[in-house]
């Protein structure tokens, strides 16, 4: 079963003890649901939290009858926009629900391995002040690197995010810690990914 035949907007994936179908369906506080409704425009659809709330549990009943062992979790709205923010992706329910399965599965994946990802812009940008970046010629060089790093992580088996960021941020962080070489860049990201984790609901 592809994420297709479900919903284009869901993440499916295996359960790496139980190996069923799983996603995630995300669920905001009560309490944040009037802020939530001013920054995600799918909100305005519902009369009220409840209406909202029964509407998640009946995405659910719908996965649950294809087939797909369905998660409900708990996200704080801030750390949510902060990832939108970062991955260019505009805040929706299925945003939502996409930022919840992303830290769900980091935090539960033994040993996660996180990609920072750079645009070309950012990386022309500092590519005479981030040593990691001075070494490859061109950002289409830059690129083939970090595939062919990445294809020889995905090997180990292990669970891998990619997490854009802000070379500047990177850089004020690097400073504090006198290294901005490449496997730096990835514990960044690593390092961001968490702080966004901190605020996940159990």
């Amino acid at each position: 079963m592809s994420d297709s035949d479900i919903d284009p907007g869901i993440r499916i994936f295996a359960d790496r003890e139980s190996q069923a179908e799983t996603a995630i369906v995300a669920l905001i506080a009560e309490d944040e649901f009037a802020r939530a409704r001013i920054l995600i425009p799918d909100l305005n659809a519902y009369c009220d939290y409840e209406d909202w709330r029964e509407s998640r549990e009946g995405f659910q009943m719908g996965l649950a009858m294809a087939g797909v062992d369905v998660r409900m979790a708990p996200i704080a709205l801030t750390p949510f926009l902060i990832w939108s923010r970062l991955t260019g992706t505009p805040p929706s329910e299925r945003s939502l629900d996409a930022f919840a399965s992303t830290i769900l599965l980091f935090r539960t994946s033994p040993e996660p391995i996180v990609f920072a990802v750079i645009d070309e812009q950012e990386f022309e940008a500092h590519s005479r002040d981030v040593a990691a970046f001075a070494a490859h010629c061109d950002y289409q060089q830059w690129l083939r690197h970090r595939r062919a790093t990445h294809a020889r992580a995905a090997m180990s088996g292990r669970h891998i995010e990619e997490l854009p960021i802000s070379v500047s941020d990177f850089s004020a962080w690097s400073a504090c810690v006198a290294d901005i070489c490449e496997p730096s860049i990835n514990r960044y990201a690593h390092l961001l990914l968490e702080h966004l984790a901190c605020d996940f609901g159990e």
